[in-house]
């Protein structure tokens, strides 16, 4: 009598292989973040307060300059509303590299920043930054901003 070889090991490894859920293509994450921080530097200029807080999760935290922590939604968005009423207030950035962890639900960004107001006389003063972004790809899909910090650099290349 010839003796055949059990196939349940054999289909036991098919079905772990086959629910392996499909490998994440950090690359396209990264890049997809670094577009949503793009998208969202360009909307800061329509000054639609609710469009420049939509990229903040509930929870997130905003560490300025020189100021405490700014906890949660309600704080951000009073920080903007006063940033919004600045003399020739204007910010934008740049990001310059990302990092998406593996399991792609969490990225940061380095970016460059500048910022500009107007000072007592009318006149236009620029100042450079540097910033940290931590970001969460929540179960919807979308990638929310859950902290943000920054400081000043000495020019617009550092």
């Amino acid at each position: 009598m010839r003796h055949c070889p059990n196939p349940l090991p054999f289909l036991l490894l098919g079905l772990v292989l086959g629910c392996q859920p499909p490998a994440l293509d950090l690359e396209a994450e990264g890049a997809a973040l670094m577009e949503r921080s793009r998208a969202w530097s360009n909307v800061i200029a329509s000054g639609d307060l609710e469009a420049i807080l939509e990229p903040w999760a509930e929870d997130a935290v905003l560490l300025p300059p020189d100021s405490p922590p700014l906890e949660g939604k309600a704080a951000i968005r009073n920080y903007i509303e006063a940033a919004l009423q600045l003399p020739g207030f204007q910010i934008g950035w740049e990001p310059v590299s990302v990092s998406v962890a593996r399991a792609g639900d969490m990225g940061h960004l380095l970016e460059r920043t500048t910022t500009t107001i107007h000072d007592s006389l009318g006149n236009p003063l620029t100042t450079y930054g540097k910033a940290v972004t931590v970001w969460r790809k929540d179960p919807d899909g979308v990638w929310r901003n859950v902290v943000d910090i920054w400081n000043a650099t000495a020019s617009a290349g550092n």
